[in-house]
């Protein structure tokens, strides 16, 4: 298979911010967890099913991560090596993000902003990318300076267990591997909640079983694109990755989520990456110029999309009409991606660039394109 980069794995990133965005901006603080006011327009778009589940944009960045860090992993050449890709390609922009958003939510006095107030332990886990649990015994009231760190927080266990596979075990059957240590850990999450009534989920946080699949799912897929996977065996590995995804999905009923669509959300991501490990070309649509732009930056407007993005929104008029207020938001997107781009081309490439040259040496040219925290 060529290496040629899939430009279309970037055009799926831009579809997968895009989702997030839409799910922050129309869906998230009118849910079942907040029933805020916050937005201009209140409720008017909380039942449309694309803001409503576009949560799920996140667990399509997971399946991008499986596919990209399977890749590095195979280009790594130590476990050093491997550390300090990561490093390079998460924390610099994060650094730089979560300094300019503590400061823009505590100077603010927009709506938003005034519900956010942050202080210094804040940075404690989300530059550490670690649970906040881990903190609450210091400093009972520390959370992410934005909420959108969780799953960074996910996306480090993923590193930590994609590793300990890679290293220990036989590295050509990683995805397979992936996948059989998803089934075990699963299995053993549901041995805890039957066997331990008092379950407080810490084993959740530690081996991640609600987004494992996905994870594993994303390797399968890069397997495929290699042509090292027979497409019958990758079948059965996706359809156990499938059925642990669709069982997941029962969880988001009692939040008012049908795990119908859910399921169906997650099975078209899967039919996509599917096309696009066994023939790109089919791919193009994903391939349309201003939807690669979003998705190169994507991490950078991911880092932040949700503070900049309320703090503005959250200051528009309920007064005027649907219609100014949904143009005055088409704004806000633009000024968000805006954001992104400057962090991206003034921050996340030129650190990566630079500390991958110096820390390890002049970076090989990219087999594919990278997740948004990959």
């Amino acid at each position: 298979m060529t290496s040629q980069r899939l430009t279309a794995l970037d055009g799926l990133r831009g579809v997968a911010i895009l989702l997030v965005m839409g799910f922050h901006y129309f869906y998230h603080l009118e849910s079942f967890y907040y029933k805020s006011t916050l937005y201009p327009y209140g409720e008017t778009f909380s039942n449309v099913v694309i803001f409503k589940y576009g949560y799920m944009g996140v667990e399509l960045f997971f399946i991008i991560s499986g596919f990209v860090i399977a890749m590095t992993l195979e280009s790594s050449k130590s476990l050093l090596d491997f550390a300090i890709r990561r490093f390079v390609r998460i924390w610099p922009a994060l650094i730089v993000s979560a300094i300019v958003t503590f400061f823009l939510l505590n100077w603010s006095d927009a709506p938003f902003a005034l519900t956010r107030r942050q202080f210094w332990p804040n940075f404690l886990p989300s530059l550490t990318l670690t649970p906040t649990s881990l903190w609450s015994g210091l400093f009972p009231k520390v959370d992410f300076v934005t909420g959108v760190y969780w799953s960074l927080v996910v996306e480090i266990r993923f590193y930590m267990i994609a590793l300990i596979l890679y290293w220990l075990f036989a590295r050509q059957n990683l995805a397979r591997n992936l996948v059989v240590f998803t089934v075990l850990i699963y299995v053993v999450r549901a041995l805890l909640r039957r066997w331990l009534p008092g379950y407080n989920g810490v084993y959740d946080g530690f081996f991640i079983p609600d987004y494992m699949p996905w994870f594993a799912a994303g390797a399968v897929f890069y397997e495929v694109y290699r042509e090292r996977l027979a497409k019958g065996a990758a079948l059965v590995l996706l359809a156990v990755a499938y059925a642990m995804i669709a069982r997941i999905s029962l969880n988001y009923a009692p939040i008012g989520r049908d795990p119908v669509i859910a399921s169906s959300f997650a099975l078209l991501s899967l039919v996509l990456f599917w096309f696009l490990s066994t023939r790109p070309a089919s791919m193009r649509i994903f391939e349309v110029r201003p939807l690669v732009w979003i998705g190169e930056c994507s991490y950078s407007i991911y880092l932040y999309h949700y503070a900049v993005g309320m703090i503005l929104i959250s200051q528009v008029s309920k007064t005027v009409s649907l219609g100014s207020q949904l143009l005055l938001v088409a704004g806000v997107y633009l000024l968000v991606f805006a954001v992104g781009r400057i962090s991206y081309v003034t921050v996340e490439n030129p650190a990566r660039r630079w500390l991958t040259k110096l820390l390890i040496g002049p970076p090989q040219k990219p087999a594919a394109a990278t997740s948004p925290a990959a």
